[in-house]
């Protein structure tokens, strides 16, 4: 499939939410080994974690390995509601308002509809969550250095996307997501000033549509100069 630049310019934002829309991996990915009893109890104390997570908010930098660079506030409130408010000059807002992923360009005034489905890191909105549940198959968990590192790709899609979650020990809590695309490009996502079940205001996460700029030719266009 060929992207032109507006899907590639998507992309490449939606890779802030876990990596997440249009990512592919390594058509040789390997079949992944049984998990040891220990990895079995970090994957239960990562579940633990994201189902004691109500609502999130926190800072974040976004980089890759292209050069691009970008950061902002990721806001989460369960179930299946987010938004992702960038800095300029990044004219992007995403969206999750419980039923549908919104992004929107402002520079162009295009807003596209997703389905939250669609992105494999929608795991981490859900209330209830479990690996075994989760349409997820993990292929790597690492303990080591003071982080835990665990890496999962959709079961029905293996070559479609991978994402590695990072986790700090102690305490433990999400730290950072890495992304690897079809251009063996990575994208990093760091997070910073999290805080965790907060009230957040409920407009948050209310997609407000653009309003239509008047142009020459429609009707009640008033030329100002």
């Amino acid at each position: 499939m060929i992207l032109n630049g507006k899907m590639l310019m998507k992309r490449h934002y939606f890779f802030l939410f876990a990596g997440l829309i249009l990512f592919c991996a390594n058509a040789n990915a390997k079949e992944p080994k049984p998990l040891t009893q220990e990895q079995e109890r970090i994957l239960e104390k990562i579940e633990k974690y994201f189902n004691g997570i109500k609502s999130m908010q926190s800072d974040f930098v976004q980089s890759s390995t292209s050069g691009a660079f970008t950061q902002g506030t990721v806001s989460i409130s369960k179930p299946n509601k987010m938004r992702l408010t960038y800095q300029p000059p990044t004219p992007v807002e995403i969206v999750a308002d419980g039923e549908y992923l919104i992004f929107h360009d402002k520079k162009l005034g295009q807003v596209t509809h997703m389905d939250l489905d669609s992105n494999p890191a929608a795991f981490m909105l859900e209330e209830n969550f479990t690996f075994k549940n989760s349409g997820l198959t993990v292929s790597e968990v690492t303990n080591e250095k003071g982080t835990i590192e665990v890496s999962v790709y959709k079961s029905e899609e293996p070559l479609n996307g991978r994402v590695r979650l990072i986790f700090r020990r102690n305490p433990f809590e999400l730290k950072q997501w890495q992304v690897t695309d079809a251009q063996q490009i990575k994208t990093t996502v760091s997070l910073s000033n999290t805080k965790l079940n907060e009230t957040l205001d409920d407009s948050l996460f209310v997609f407000k549509k653009p309003e239509k700029k008047s142009r020459p030719g429609d009707k009640g266009f008033r030329n100002r100069r």
